[in-house]
């Protein structure tokens, strides 16, 4: 048994499973820039608030 499984009583479901059936997604690579762009985004923001975590135990 999965460890999903285990814990939530059913099988994981991908994104791609959340269509209707006979819908056809196709992620293309524009799609594929886009994530990656945000993901960047979002690493440096999380980033930015680290460091000041930092600066304030060390210096505060």
């Amino acid at each position: 048994m999965a460890p999903y499984e285990a814990l939530y009583g059913r099988r994981y479901q991908t994104p791609l499973s959340w269509y209707q059936d006979g819908e056809i997604m196709i992620v293309g690579p524009e799609m594929v820039q886009q994530t990656t762009y945000k993901v960047k985004q979002i690493r440096a923001r999380l980033k930015v608030t680290q460091d000041r975590q930092k600066s304030m135990y060390f210096f505060g």
